[in-house]
Formats: C-alpha cells, structure tokens, sequence
C-alpha cells in the first residue's frame, strides 16, 4: 500500500464520495477509485460497500481507518517535531499527565513555564498510565508525566520523584487517630482493593503487589482502578483505603485525612519526551518546574517525595 492510497481512502471517509474526495486531492474520479480498489487488494479485505446510495464503509474498512489516522497523527506529529528542530523553538508542548498529578503539580509547573514562555501554546492529556504510553509510541503527545517508565526508542525518560503510599480514611475514623498506620492496625477495617492496571507499570506494581498481599485477607468489596474514584469513595465513608498521596489535598474538604503507612510501599514518577526535543530550553524549563512542585507539595502536605 502507498501513502496516496491511504490518503485517498481518508478523504472518501470524511467527505462521502470518491468524487468529492477526488476532487478535494486534485486527481480525477477515476484515478481515486483505482486506488481505492488497489488498496482494497493490498489489504484483501473490501473497504466499502457499493450500493444505489454510494459508497459506505464496512466494519473492516471501519476498524482500517482508525489505524491509519493514528499512522497519519503521527506523521503530522514528526512533521511538527522537524519545524521545531528546524527553528530551535518549541512553539507547542503536547503533553500526557497522571490525572492525579494534573491536579497537583502540572497547574504550578504549567504557571512556571507560561512565565518563561508566554507566547508558548500546552495542551494537555489527562490519561492513565496505559493510554500515555500509547500516545508516546504514536508521538500524540511530545511529553508524558506519570508513573515512571521503561526507555522507548527515541524518548529520553527521567526519574521525576519518589514517594510512598498513604492510609486514607475519614477524619472520623477509628485509624485517623493514628500518626501511622501498619498493616496490623487494617484488621477488621474495610478495605479498598485495586484492580490491575492493563499493562506493566515500572514506577507502580511493586507497590500495588505489596499492598495486594498485606489486604489479601482484610474485608473488602470494593475495588477500583484510579485514584480520584479511590478518596471519593473514602470520602463518601464506604472503606479506608492504601492509596498514592497527590489527590489527597482535593479531598481533604470532604474530610479525608492520610496518613504515613507501614510497610512502606514505594511508588515512582517519571518524565518522559521525545529525544530530539529533551535539550530545549521549554522542556528543561517543565522538566526542573514539575521538580520545584514536586518539593513543595511535600512541604505543604507534611508527606515525603523526593524528587533526587
């Protein structure tokens, strides 16, 4: 399959008709319908359905296009990198962020780097840590913060901070009164459990093994999968919950308190962007900000996170 052949199948699905599209590409009816029917061969599979109403895609062809737009997000994306390169300049930063980190470090850092660069354009992912990788690979996004990440090819990875996870519960609950709370204190507790993450998580599944193994045999009929779902939950009075601390300020109105846990149960962050733009004033700029935030945030919520 060639490039305009994919190009061509892509404007008959926006815009309806291989008369429209070719029309849109400058070539003749003719000519697009050839390279509809050579693509259709190359794929062995059909495309459309051709009926008295025209052309209409098949759950084949359907399944087809998505690939082919996230293969052209990401030739738009490398194109995007090249005037980059090309200028020295970074004039937009796409980045993929942990939710829980979106709402706790990025707004400071994103305040940090606008001061620098005022004139710099961000737009923002907030993903979980499966779908930040994926837009990495595909180069959706030019910058990932999350849970710390194994080397990708053409990505440079930092370690961005180190901190452990806390006990969540209600200020009213018998073990908010303890300064810290160890596994022998969870008996008889309600407990939250977690359901796996889809992939390998380097900076996470150490922790989340850990935790699984100390509420194995505690009272639980709760699972779930994010943070932000884990302290509503905790905040609503249904079970304590072992948890990673950066949402915790978002849910201390709601009377959710933490505290320190034992065993300590490590979790590391990281900072990935791609390689050929890790030296750019923007991006140390983000990079050593998340870092100043991270350092604060440990200040201001009495719990550890190293970011050395």
């Amino acid at each position: 399959m060639t490039f305009r052949q994919l190009e061509v199948f892509l404007a008959v699905v926006r815009l309806g008709t291989v008369s429209t599209a070719a029309k849109f590409l400058g070539i003749t009816q003719s000519g697009a319908s050839r390279m509809i029917a050579e693509l259709e061969n190359n794929v062995g599979f059909p495309l459309f359905h051709r009926s008295g109403r025209g052309l209409e895609i098949t759950q084949q062809g359907r399944t087809f296009h998505e690939q082919v737009e996230k293969y052209f997000d990401g030739m738009d994306a490398l194109k995007h990198a090249v005037r980059q390169i090309r200028s020295g300049v970074m004039d937009r930063i796409r980045l993929a962020c942990l939710p829980t980190l979106s709402t706790s470090i990025l707004p400071g850092a994103i305040k940090t780097l606008r001061d620098g660069f005022p004139d710099i354009s961000i737009e923002i992912e907030t993903v979980l840590f499966e779908d930040a990788i994926e837009m990495m690979k595909t180069r959706r996004v030019d910058v990932m913060i999350s849970f710390l990440m194994d080397e990708m090819d053409g990505v440079t990875v930092s370690k961005l901070a180190e901190t452990n996870c806390v006990l969540a519960a209600q200020n009213t609950h018998p073990l908010a009164k303890l300064n810290t709370v160890r596994a022998v204190d969870l008996k008889d507790h309600e407990v939250m459990g977690q359901i796996p993450a889809q992939i390998d998580v380097p900076g996470q599944d150490n922790a989340s093994m850990m935790r699984e193994g100390i509420i194995e045999d505690k009272p639980k009929h709760l699972w779930c999968h994010t943070s932000s779902t884990r302290y509503a939950l905790v905040a609503a009075g249904l079970a304590v919950s072992i948890a990673e601390p950066f949402a915790s300020p978002l849910f201390r109105a709601q009377g959710v308190v933490v505290r320190d846990f034992e065993p300590a149960l490590p979790l590391n962050y990281g900072f990935a962007a791609y390689s050929d733009v890790w030296d750019s004033p923007e991006i140390r700029s983000l990079h050593e900000a998340l870092r100043t935030e991270c350092r604060k945030f440990s200040k201001s919520e009495g719990i550890s996170v190293k970011t050395d």
